[in-house]
């Protein structure tokens, strides 16, 4: 078969071989180019279409009404947004209690491919008979978390650890991987101490957490100075704040500039899906014992400000925690210079503002949209 290939080679002139092996490289390369742009032009829509900032999603979760379901409810409705697991922690309940209504909420959702992780049970130093109930709620607990909406999830979580998915994720993905931390920072005070370079490969870290006695509003809501996230576990937030991530802090100061009223509650469940129904089942109580009362959005602004930056305003400030025991104990302070004990403090992007009205229309503009396929 060889021999007889080459002795019809042999019949061509060069002229013309050259010519037609010319023409057959020309049509080929052609080719190549359609086939390339095409499959260029349909990554390309998929990076759009399917793409978002990578998350992972850090809560003290409980189910609405607390703030943490509902950034959630606002993380799964966001495209801007890829959250890639879900670690739970103790903060306003337990941490078996926040596992438990987190995946059930997947599951209402729609979202169970999402992997959810067991974090730490207890602060890294605070004591149990400081904390063991208050005007928050329990953050640790020997009850059995309570029935969710609709009963508990037939979805599991996760064999790994809290930290080491976080530290497994972070690694594998240096400078990709940004961090949202709603409740206590244990989690991420641990993931930071368990691997000495962990702190310099997360892309940013957003924090709800602390009070600003500098910035406007700035009183606490745990003690007349503290934060509830940052007094639960103060060590932790110390250690978080000084680990040298990039972090953007979203602070009561920022919270206070948010109002929930019955008016926008109502026009948030004005259209019907499986979010909306199960705020009008779990909010709407709040709004019938008390319909003049407006409440404060804290973790969902953190969120937001994630998917659109501009609906906040920040400064820069070097913030630090105080870890002595006493009447200041959980107590964030910042500052534009450092000042004498906090040597170690870092720089950081401090929210104090918020264009409320914009964020509201985006919250509820989300909260209706239908559910996305699990992506």
């Amino acid at each position: 078969m060889i021999g007889k290939l080459n002795s019809e080679f042999k019949q061509v002139p060069a002229a013309k071989l050259t010519s037609y092996t010319l023409g057959l490289i020309r049509l080929g390369l052609e080719k190549m180019q359609k086939l390339i742009l095409t499959l260029l032009t349909a990554l390309s829509f998929h990076a759009v279409a399917q793409d978002g900032i990578p998350i992972i999603f850090d809560t003290d979760f409980a189910m609405p009404p607390q703030d943490d379901a509902l950034a959630l409810m606002l993380a799964l409705q966001s495209q801007e947004l890829d959250i890639l697991g879900i670690t739970t922690i103790a903060g306003n309940d337990s941490v078996e209690r926040a596992t438990s209504d987190v995946l059930r909420m997947l599951e209402i959702a729609k979202q169970t491919q999402i992997p959810v992780y067991v974090g730490a049970d207890m602060p890294l130093v605070h004591e149990v008979s400081d904390f063991a109930i208050s005007n928050y709620g329990k953050w640790y607990s020997n009850e059995s978390p309570p029935t969710p909406p609709g009963g508990f999830a037939k979805k599991r979580a996760e064999v790994d650890s809290a930290v080491s998915f976080i530290v497994q994720t972070v690694m594998e993905n240096p400078g990709e991987i940004t961090i949202v931390a709603l409740g206590p920072l244990t989690n991420i005070a641990q993931a930071i101490r368990a691997r000495p370079e962990f702190a310099a490969n997360v892309k940013q870290l957003v924090i709800m957490g602390g009070a600003i006695a500098s910035l406007p509003d700035g009183g606490g809501n745990i003690t007349p100075n503290a934060e509830f996230n940052f007094w639960v576990d103060p060590e932790a937030a110390r250690v978080t704040l000084r680990s040298g991530i990039p972090i953007e802090l979203s602070p009561l100061n920022v919270s206070r500039k948010s109002a929930l009223t019955k008016d926008w509650y109502e026009e948030m469940v004005a259209k019907d899906n499986v979010l909306t129904s199960l705020l009008r089942e779990t909010l709407g109580p709040r709004f019938e014992r008390d319909p003049e009362r407006s409440w404060y959005m804290y973790d969902q602004i953190a969120v937001a400000s994630l998917i659109d930056p501009s609906l906040v305003t920040t400064e820069r400030l070097y913030v630090d925690v105080n870890i002595d025991h006493g009447i200041s104990y959980g107590v964030s302070v910042g500052g534009d210079k450092i000042w004498p004990g906090a040597e170690a403090a870092v720089q950081m992007n401090v929210q104090h503002d918020l264009d409320w009205v914009r964020f509201i229309e985006m919250f509820i503009e989300r909260i209706q949209r239908p559910l996305p396929d699990p992506r």
